[in-house]
């Protein structure tokens, strides 16, 4: 209710007059209600990167991280280590493998040696002309014989000459006639190819008047002249 400002006479509060005087009350003012600004901005959330998610992990978990990565460096120091030791024990152990693989027998005079394999037989052997002779025969059924003898020879040049006469004089074509070098010295190996379609070998060194001869017999030049062959002549020494 409201009162008239005139008689005082009470009106409702909507009344436009008194309805005792006729006063006319002034309208209410009509106050907007306060609206919010749908444009204002709403504070921005600050969103963190991955970087700083990265970073915030790490530095919450820097004792396990560290932990870890201590871990895998000595693992990796440990197989390199390892690596590093089996290296050298198999560099080590590579010659034991090796004797071991060649398995090679030594042959012994008083003043001359040489190595052959195990895989050859020694065996019962007949020269004439050389009683004092070894025998072997290899894997492939190629006799080798060995012998040495004093020689009035003045030098190699003429013992190889006069093996050349008697070969013609056989029969047997000479396929090759080389100077090698064994044990430091100048030798000679010479090839012959038989009448009866064999082979034979001679490979000779001559020192202070004393010949040392390996004669080796075989059915093809290549079975005569095998590695292991060669490896046994090779390792020729005159002391």
């Amino acid at each position: 209710m409201k009162k008239c400002p005139e008689c005082g006479n009470p009106s409702y509060d909507g009344a436009p007059i008194c309805g005792n005087c006729g006063y006319k009350f002034p309208k209410p003012k009509i106050v907007a209600p306060k609206r919010e600004d749908i444009f204002q901005k709403e504070p921005k959330e600050k969103k963190s990167s991955d970087n700083e998610d990265i970073l915030s992990i790490i530095k919450e978990n820097k004792l396990l991280i560290g932990a870890i990565l201590l871990i895998t460096l000595l693992v990796i120091g440990g197989i390199f280590l390892m690596g590093n030791n089996n290296s050298k024990s198999s560099s080590s152990s590579t010659p034991i493998l090796q004797s071991s693989a060649n398995n090679l027998l030594e042959h012994n005079e008083s003043d001359f040696s040489f190595k052959y394999p195990t895989t050859w037989k020694q065996v019962n052997g007949s020269d004439s002309d050389h009683e004092d002779a070894i025998f072997f025969v290899n894997e492939e059924n190629v006799t080798i014989e060995f012998y040495n003898i004093t020689s009035d020879a003045k030098s190699l040049k003429d013992i190889t000459q006069q093996r050349i006469s008697h070969a013609q004089k056989q029969g047997d074509y000479v396929e090759l006639v080389e100077t090698i070098t064994l044990d430091g010295r100048n030798s000679s190996n010479m090839l012959l190819e038989n009448a009866d379609g064999d082979y034979t070998r001679y490979v000779s060194m001559f020192s202070d008047g004393k010949l040392y001869v390996f004669k080796v017999m075989g059915s093809s030049e290549n079975s005569i002249t095998s590695e292991s062959i060669n490896s046994a002549i090779s390792s020729a020494d005159i002391a």
